[in-house]
């Protein structure tokens, strides 16, 4: 299994680190993030980074060639699956690194939203890729390469106020699958905390932090699949397979499986929940972290194998707020 490091900081501080090397280390490309993406998915290997506020996913593997029209990919291994769908709408600036910059790897490729936040980074896997990440670079050059347009303030959208519970309850009854789902949830913006606090248990539950690392414990142990759902404003990645026992540095807890390795930021966590919401033709259990402004962070749920198993192990593990 091949596991690969990534930067610890993914905001406009990174954002800033690159300009500080431009035209030297770093250049900057058209800003055509979307076509110089599919020329990038052509050349092999690629070892990509998915940033988040409260994780980091890297993968080295060969990843679908995007075709037009289908900003999404899967990709499905030996009982593992990658599911990546792109909000192209946000996908704006691109910059390539041609030799080291703090911890950003050589030949590698980085893609911001409009306000600086770093989407992903793609780095060309050792022996592949030949000159034609060169040659990629060099047909995509912005003429200015001397300044870079720094990001103002992110507009942090607060959603409507909630509704009276009987209404929330209802519409979070009626939702017929998980999109409909999240369209009730984006209605209330980063008040998802306030929403949750507002329905009943029975809908979301708050739970105590040490229940993730004793859930992860559990489905490593009896070899459970769960699928992690990480994402920011231009990509929604969710991974299942059967992770790796977790490892700890400090706050951040490490889980690997065949050449992918995450990393969950727990000190971002600023609420951890019990969901039960619609899936499927059946009711979905899965457990969802908030940061302290109620935005979401990740949510874990069961694998491609069984529900049934899935709440189980969190019948044995779930610690549940006094």
């Amino acid at each position: 299994m091949s596991v690969t490091s990534w930067p610890v900081a993914a905001s406009p501080s990174l954002f800033r680190q690159c300009g500080g090397a431009l035209g030297d280390r770093v250049l900057r490309l058209q800003e055509e993030p979307l076509a110089i993406l599919k020329a990038l998915y052509r050349l092999g290997n690629l070892v990509v980074t998915t940033f988040s506020a409260g994780s980091r996913v890297s993968q080295n593997m060969h990843y679908p060639v995007l075709h037009d029209g289908e900003w999404w990919l899967e990709a499905v291994g030996q009982r593992c699956r990658l599911r990546q769908s792109l909000q192209v709408d946000h996908w704006h600036s691109v910059l390539a690194v041609l030799e080291p910059v703090g911890d950003l790897p050589a030949r590698s490729l980085l893609f911001f939203d409009r306000h600086g936040d770093a989407l992903q980074q793609m780095a060309v896997a050792p022996g592949s890729g030949g000159l034609a990440f060169e040659e990629l670079v060099c047909a995509m050059l912005h003429p200015d390469q001397q300044r870079l347009c720094f990001p103002g303030d992110v507009d942090r959208r607060q959603g409507r106020g909630l509704d009276s519970l009987t209404e929330l309850e209802r519409d979070w009854t009626r939702s017929d699958d998980e999109d409909s789902f999240s369209r009730l949830l984006m209605r209330y913006g980063n008040r998802r905390a306030h929403l949750y606090r507002a329905v009943r248990d029975s809908f979301a539950c708050p739970l105590r932090p040490e229940t993730l690392p004793a859930v992860l414990a559990s489905a490593a142990d009896s070899d459970t699949a769960t699928t992690l759902c990480v994402g920011n404003r231009g990509v929604r990645l969710c991974m299942s397979a059967p992770w790796s026992a977790p490892r700890w540095q400090g706050n951040h807890c490490h889980l690997a499986h065949n050449g992918a390795l995450v990393s969950l930021d727990m000190a971002r966590v600023g609420s951890l929940w019990r969901l039960r919401k619609p899936g499927d033709g059946q009711v979905l259990t899965a457990l969802e972290a908030l940061d302290e402004k109620g935005e979401w962070l990740w949510t874990l749920s069961a694998g491609d194998e069984d529900e049934a198993r899935w709440r189980t192990l969190l019948g044995n593990s779930v610690i549940r707020q006094c």
